[in-house]
């Protein structure tokens, strides 16, 4: 089975390749924002739709117009018009969708736009220093080889707070040997706000909470940053450490996401997990008004707040997203199964007794079982899913065991 996966690497460019590499991107944005507003002009004047390909021919004349698009290669000036179609599309399939928030493409603004691309990038690199078109020898930190048998794809540089970064692109080869139904372990797990997940043995990983825990620090350079006149050197050194301080805690997000996973996976073969719809989860409530008056009534908007910003701060999507890869390189199984009623429904006799998200304990009044609100919803996920999967094997007795 072919896989594409992406590596990253820690870039170090001298002061000269950083201008030049940031007039890149200034460039790209320019481009950007004079593609989109051709688009538009265009609709709104002469009813006409252009697509990637009218755009790309219009690259050579844009040249001979401003020459100094031609310190930018070619494939990344092709790959910014790429990602302007990629947006357009997305947007009208939102609105096939029906979703609520269709998100028409916007123009970017000053320093919004911070990495370069190029998609028939297929060097593979060996040492410390790679040669990247129109910006020269490019020092790296290789941590770890590439494989051997990998078809590298595209290069990206990046910048991300203040820091560089490489990412190669690659198409890897792994054959994956499937087990036999007999020897297959499963589990269920539920996830949560106070405990990342409870599976269906009764295991647990707490919630690291990154986002509340430097909240406040955010909060503190956030006023700072306002009381700063735009534009000013403290307004760019209040910006920069903002950004730092997101940057830490996506880091470390993605650190646990990752460990978690890898633990999971390396003891079973196949993980019942929820079908999550986050965005529909952490939305914000809709306004109420009061028929009495012209004002509005209370809907709970502030409580909904602060469990969107604990739902959005654990990351289940990126967590499910991870596994699901992972779990196709490793040969293991993911089963999503639907979560209605899981937390409500007894794994002992099926009794549905409803609880409020306050009542962490599930005492069931009909067979008197007590167990963990989310342990007893990880054996209900994990029989949901071994009844799709066509399995006999109880639940309840691999959660017994």
């Amino acid at each position: 089975m072919i896989f594409i996966k992406t590596y990253k690497y820690r870039a170090y460019p001298t002061k000269a390749q950083i201008t030049c590499i940031e007039n890149q991107f200034s460039m790209c944005r320019h481009l950007y924002n004079w593609a989109l507003a051709d688009r538009i002009w265009l609709y709104e004047n002469h009813g006409v739709s252009i697509d990637y390909n009218s755009q790309q021919n219009e690259l050579p004349l844009i040249k001979n117009e401003k020459p100094w698009y031609k310190s930018v290669h070619s494939q990344v000036l092709q790959n910014v018009l790429k990602r302007l179609d990629l947006a357009y599309k997305a947007f009208f399939r939102r609105i096939k969708e029906g979703s609520g928030a269709v998100g028409f493409p916007r123009f970017k603004k000053f320093k919004q736009w911070n990495s370069i691309t190029y998609p028939q990038y297929s060097i593979v690199p060996k040492s410390n220093t790679i040669k990247v078109p129109k910006i020269g020898a490019l020092k790296i930190v290789l941590h770890r080889d590439l494989p051997d048998d990998s078809k590298v794809k595209t290069l990206s540089v990046i910048k991300e707070a203040g820091k560089w970064f490489v990412c190669f692109s690659f198409e890897h080869e792994l054959e994956i040997e499937p087990k036999q139904n007999s020897a297959l372990t499963s589990i269920g797990i539920d996830l949560g706000l106070n405990d990342f997940y409870y599976d269906s043995n009764g295991d647990s990983v707490k919630t690291p909470k990154f986002f509340r825990q430097s909240q406040k620090k955010l909060a503190k350079l956030q006023l700072k940053l306002s009381k700063a006149k735009k534009g000013s050197k403290r307004y760019q050194k209040l910006l920069r450490a903002l950004q730092k301080c997101h940057y830490r805690i996506k880091c470390k997000r993605q650190d646990f996401h990752h460990k978690t996973a890898n633990n999971l996976l390396s003891k079973i073969d196949v993980l019942v997990v929820e079908k999550l719809t986050v965005k529909n989860m952490s939305r914000k409530p809709k306004a109420k008004k009061d028929p009495e008056s012209e004002g509005f009534l209370i809907n709970g908007a502030s409580a909904k707040a602060g469990l969107n910003k604990s739902i959005l701060d654990a990351g289940w999507s990126n967590f499910l997203l991870l596994l699901k890869y992972k779990s196709e390189q490793l040969g293991k199984e993911i089963v999503s199964v639907n979560p209605a009623y899981t937390s409500q429904m007894c794994s002992g006799c099926g009794e549905i007794s409803k609880k409020t998200l306050a009542i962490r304990t599930h005492k069931c009044l009909n067979c008197g079982l007590v167990l963990n609100r989310d342990h007893n919803a990880a054996i209900n996920i994990l029989r949901l899913g071994l009844k799709s999967l066509g399995s006999t094997q109880e639940a309840s007795s691999i959660a017994l065991a």
